[in-house]
């Protein structure tokens, strides 16, 4: 009985040590360190049946310097809204960057008929991020193609967006 066990743990520390695998970092000069960076989240309201993604896919042109693009869909019980935007940031110091770029948003109404709505605009603003996990931006948005008749009819807005990962 004694040999039948250790004999199943000798099999089962053989089975644990084979299936780990090396953690070796990439020298700092290396092309092997990747340049792209990505983020997203998705979920579903079931009660309402509406739909709200996110996503952003970053790329390191320089230490200081990277180019985004960024993209939401939000399904709502009246309306679908599909936001794309690219950006360019630079950070002047390790933890505030600024930002610059012009994005679309598709408004599409449902069940009214019509075409959709596709405001342009152009933003600029500011960000921090004291940790990996906390970003807070200021972004003055303008938009353009817009009259007080349309959907999103709000000619410049300010806003302060904050996001927190976990």
């Amino acid at each position: 009985m004694f040999n039948l066990r250790f004999v199943l743990f000798l099999f089962f520390i053989h089975m644990v040590l084979i299936g780990q695998e090396l953690i070796e970092k990439p020298p700092v000069d290396s092309l092997a360190i990747s340049k792209w960076s990505s983020d997203g989240f998705s979920y579903a309201d079931l009660g309402t049946q509406e739909q709200h993604s996110y996503f952003s896919v970053l790329f390191e042109l320089d230490p200081k310097f990277y180019a985004e693009l960024q993209g939401f869909y939000n399904s709502h019980r009246i309306s679908d809204v599909l936001d794309l935007s690219t950006r360019v940031k630079w950070y002047p110091v390790k933890k505030v960057y600024l930002f610059s770029g012009v994005g679309i948003q598709v408004d599409r109404t449902k069940g009214f008929g019509g075409l959709p709505i596709m405001p342009t605009r152009m933003f600029k603003g500011v960000g921090y991020e004291p940790n990996k996990s906390i970003k807070i931006e200021a972004v003055y948005d303008l938009n353009f193609n817009t009259t007080n008749a349309e959907f999103n009819a709000t000619p410049s807005l300010f806003t302060l967006k904050g996001k927190y990962r976990f």
